[in-house]
């Protein structure tokens, strides 16, 4: 570190930080779709379901005909513009069910393993709590044939059920069966959808537009805020394939990709092929967040808590969440079989502290890093507000911890002569040095601060520490 200190001649771009490049390790194992871009939609409508106060409407989802060990699914992509409560019945106890508002579109759905062969009977039903419209897209279930799945390593399948219905592939033997129950059928009126293009898959699949963060079958391309508008080509803009003079400017844009081929063409071919020291670095990131937190804070997480309260965090936070997973509502058996998590992100210096959210293990390897608003839906983040006593406007809010920023800033000395000069900060692999990559992503925590974005670590080490200008 001491050529950083000294002024020595800056190298371009990132390679101060990361030094040189390590040979590409991986490539997707698959070729894009000959159709499509993935930046194309289209305009699609569907009749809607009229309901009075307090009448429903049901959809019966009947799966028969298979053997233990299929795969199965049901789902579908529905719309009120009412007040109208979802409940659904039977089935595995994971499933999907998201709570838009409208006008953005929901879906609801599962995919599982069948455990034995005998018919699996799931009952949706949409209550009206008042005057309402009801539009429903693509409603099916039955027997999944994907060759993807077929031969899927165990631990893609563990989240499935948070695939559906986009992923339901029925093939020529679907095994299932679909019943719509209203009081009257639909009418003439209608409702839009809008569906966009899979550069892989080749498939049209919804999308909300008017909320691109109500993800149902992309996720978000440019999220961060000083990325937006998305100006990334197909990302960012949408083609009508059906009118060459439409198209759409997107906000945070969408991935080219739809989330079943991201999860099985992209990111399945490459985590496989991530080398060992690929692995260590992700790990020693987070390792290096948690022990810059540790000084700046004055001790770890648990025995902050435990000094401050008499109690270990672990207990509480299961405890506060009543032995659940607040995500899919999985029982935890005990603390220790509950994931612990940071409910705003490691990744933005948030420390682990009594606003953790207990998850299981499945819940908690989909958050990964991301902020509670990339993760959960409006009602669920105003739920997490309340249990965990966080304000819903933080928790909707991209921003790291300026708490901990400033705390940095002001021991920047500290920083560099003494936490980067630890053994294992000054640890170089394939040419990385710990404490580079330590660096680079606490620049990319500062491009988001809202107080001090714009600043250089190592320009104001330089100058002898950092003074608020």
């Amino acid at each position: 570190m001491a050529n950083v200190k000294n002024g020595d001649g800056k190298l371009p771009g990132k390679t101060l930080y990361a030094g040189r490049r390590r040979e590409t390790t991986r490539k997707s194992g698959f070729s894009v779709h000959s159709n499509t871009t993935g930046g194309e939609f289209k305009r699609h409508s569907e009749n809607t379901y009229d309901l009075l106060a307090g009448e429903v409407l049901g959809m019966s989802f009947t799966i028969d005909g298979h053997a233990s060990g299929d795969i199965l699914g049901y789902g579908a992509w529905v719309l009120c513009d009412g007040n109208v409560d979802l409940t659904i019945t039977g089935g595995p106890a994971k499933r999907t069910q998201t709570n838009y508002e409208y006008p953005s579109w929901n879906k609801f759905g599962s995919i599982w393993r069948a455990e034995t062969d005998v018919p699996v009977q799931i009952h949706a039903i949409l209550a009206a709590k008042t005057i309402s419209s009801v539009a429903i897209y693509m409603q099916s279930c039955g027997k999944i044939r994907h060759k993807y799945l077929d031969d899927a390593r165990p631990e893609l399948m563990k989240n499935m059920y948070q695939f559906s219905p986009e992923s339901i592939f029925l093939g020529d033997d679907p095994g299932g069966a679909v019943e719509i129950i209203a009081p009257r059928p639909s009418g003439s009126e209608h409702e839009n959808i809008l569906l966009k293009s899979c550069n892989r898959c080749g498939r049209y699949l919804p999308v909300n537009i008017g909320n691109e963060r109500d993800h149902l079958s992309f996720s978000n391309h440019c999220v961060a805020e000083h990325r937006r508008p998305c100006s990334h080509g197909s990302f960012g803009r949408l083609r009508n394939s059906e009118d060459e003079a439409d198209f759409l400017k997107l906000d945070y844009g969408f991935q080219l990709e739809c989330r079943f081929c991201k999860k099985f063409e992209v990111n399945a071919a490459h985590n496989p092929q991530r080398s060992s020291a690929q692995m260590k670095e992700d790990g020693a990131r987070r390792r290096a967040f948690e022990l810059l937190l540790a000084d700046l804070y004055g001790g770890t997480p648990q025995l902050r808590y435990r000094h401050a309260n008499g109690k270990e965090l672990a207990d509480m936070v299961w405890t506060r969440f009543n032995g659940h997973c607040f995500r899919c509502n999985a029982k935890l058996l005990s603390a220790r079989a509950m994931h612990l998590d940071h409910t705003r992100p490691l990744a933005l210096l948030w420390p682990l502290d009594g606003s953790a959210t207990a998850l299981c293990g499945s819940c908690n390897s989909e958050k990964r890093d991301r902020a509670p608003a990339d993760f959960y839906t409006a009602e669920e983040l105003a739920r997490l507000a309340e249990i965990t006593e966080v304000p819903l406007a933080d928790l909707q809010s991209l921003r790291p911890n300026e708490q901990a920023i400033k705390e940095l800033l002001s021991r920047l000395v500290w920083f560099f002569e003494e936490f980067l000069q630890r053994p294992e900060m000054t640890k170089e692999r394939d040419g990385k040095v710990a404490g580079h990559l330590v660096i680079k992503a606490l620049h990319k925590v500062l491009a988001r601060s809202e107080f001090y974005s714009g600043i250089d670590l190592v320009e104001e080490y330089s100058r002898g520490g950092y003074v608020d200008r």
